[in-house]
């Protein structure tokens, strides 16, 4: 079993700019690509300022003090697709799914930052990720599955900077919920691998995200066992698609472990299938046969 790592690839600039910067797999580069469509600021993203004493200076990657720092002065451009390395056909993300690599992102980096999603047509949503809260003014019931666009600002912030709103705010994990099951709907979220296996780390407050009876029963097979997709869906008699997407927020809100297809011993037929299998036995558990 390993931990949960985003893998490399070109993810929204976490300073908040219109442009891409190159993740690496373990920290942020000083590569920036402007390949990324994004409306033209006439000002910095709210909140954001340059470095001063009184605010962390931006560095290249989450790295502890000491280290080298970006010269904000020369950063390293490239444009379009002869921004992506060599082997990648990687492309900017646009919408939820834009927001969902963000939010990812930072908090698997764990570095101290303040996002900001400006949905056309909707009030923005203010994250603060340090205390697993946001604030918007319309209820959840008014999430736009499918806004016209959605414009993400990150700002780097310090532990003990004061929160951009009253806490306790509202529960990230049910905006993480929403934009998690918005954002791929036709694929596994793009820090996930095809044949990777799923357990549940810890348990959603399903009394505010209102899932359906099928989800919660879907999330009680991975408290129990390991599972890919295609096994959940199996043993749980839903589509592929629909599991996918519960996978998928339930990895955005961190409840998820992750174990990569290489590392999971492969399960002979007559186990998987026999009378008293793991999965005829959670098929008997969960009411499924």
């Amino acid at each position: 079993m390993t931990d949960t790592q985003v893998r490399a690839g070109w993810y929204p600039d976490p300073l908040g700019m219109p442009q891409l910067r190159w993740w690496d797999g373990r920290s942020w580069t000083s590569h920036i690509s402007t390949a990324r469509e994004a409306p033209v600021r006439s000002a910095a993203p709210t909140g954001y300022a340059e470095p001063d004493e009184t605010r962390p200076r931006a560095r290249h990657r989450a790295e502890p003090a000491g280290e080298r720092e970006v010269p904000a002065a020369s950063p390293q451009y490239a444009s379009g697709q002869s921004a992506l390395p060599a082997g990648t056909n990687a492309a900017p993300e646009l919408g939820w799914a834009g927001a969902a690599l963000t939010l990812h992102s930072v908090q698997a980096t764990r570095v101290p930052m303040l996002i900001e999603l400006g949905v056309a047509n909707h009030p923005s949503i203010r994250i603060d990720p340090r205390h697993q809260a946001y604030d918007w003014l319309l209820e959840l019931e008014r999430f736009p599955e499918a806004p016209l666009g959605v414009v993400v600002s990150v700002e780097l912030v310090g532990e003990s900077a004061p929160p951009p709103f009253a806490l306790p705010g509202k529960s990230l994990d049910e905006l993480l919920w929403k934009v998690g099951r918005a954002a791929f709907p036709e694929r596994l979220a793009p820090w996930l691998e095809d044949g990777d296996a799923y357990w549940l780390t810890r348990w959603p407050n399903w009394t505010t995200l209102q899932p359906e009876t099928d989800h919660i029963r879907q999330t009680a097979m991975l408290a129990n066992t390991m599972l890919t997709v295609e096994q959940l869906a199996g043993l749980s008699g839903r589509g592929i698609e629909t599991t996918r997407t519960l996978v998928n927020a339930l990895s955005l809100m961190g409840a998820l472990g992750v174990a990569s297809a290489a590392t999971i011993a492969p399960r002979p037929a007559v186990e998987a299938l026999g009378e008293g299998s793991l999965f005829q036995r959670l098929r008997r558990r969960f009411r499924m046969v």
